[in-house]
């Protein structure tokens, strides 16, 4: 081969290997990132009847409780919630306290209970085993309402508070409730309230019993 004729071959190699490191260029990857931040909140909603609050006159001594369930619906945008529970009370006359200890009754101390059912109770539960029968509030197991704010259901090493035993109808664990947008019959509970007055009182005027409750993280 002539000079020529090498250094057009030569040549021709050249614009080959440099038209490849072209090619090889023009496949490097890249990327770009996207952030989103959800926006998502706790909360729930209480439907109730004024006729199914209003308990009343009631002796002393006497129990009595709420006929109609309050209905609490979920209505958070995370997957779980969980709620918490806390009472207060308020009167024209001298204010009464809730009761320390309900097997051990109180001037002006109103011994008072709740319990979650799912809504196939639609029938006022009697007092009786899981129902009600609580002595002390914040126990493993209590369903006594006080005036702290206590987590309802499963809490670390603490049995459930504020539902019925797993073995009484309408049981519901209260624990990681879904929203009513993902699930509206698992995000729906019955809460039901029974109260025992105390053997004596400084005065008769109306007593107003307040459950807040709250939604939050699951425990």
């Amino acid at each position: 081969m002539n000079a020529e004729k090498r250094w057009l071959a030569g040549l021709a190699a050249g614009f080959a290997l440099l038209g490849s490191g072209w090619a090889h260029a023009a496949g490097v990857t890249d990327s770009l990132t996207v952030t989103i931040i959800p926006d998502a909140s706790y909360s729930l909603s209480v439907t109730t009847t004024n006729v199914g609050l209003d308990l009343g006159t009631v002796g002393l001594t006497l129990s009595t409780q709420t006929v109609r369930p309050s209905t609490i619906t979920v209505t958070s945008s995370y997957a779980g919630t969980d709620l918490k529970l806390q009472g207060s009370m308020s009167s024209p006359g001298v204010p009464w306290t809730f009761s320390a200890n309900t097997a051990v009754p109180a001037a002006d101390a109103l011994a008072s209970w709740a319990v979650f059912t799912d809504t196939s109770v639609t029938v006022a539960p009697a007092q009786a085993g899981g129902f009600f029968s609580g002595t002390v509030p914040g126990a493993s197991g209590s369903d006594v309402i006080d005036g702290t704010n206590r987590d309802v259901g499963v809490v670390a090493g603490v049995n459930p508070r504020f539902v019925a035993l797993a073995a009484e109808a309408g049981y519901k664990s209260m624990e990681s409730i879904p929203s009513n947008a993902v699930d509206l019959a698992a995000s729906r509970s019955h809460l039901w309230l029974y109260f025992t007055l105390p053997p004596s009182t400084t005065d008769t005027t109306a007593k107003r019993i307040t459950m807040t409750l709250t939604a939050g993280a699951p425990n």
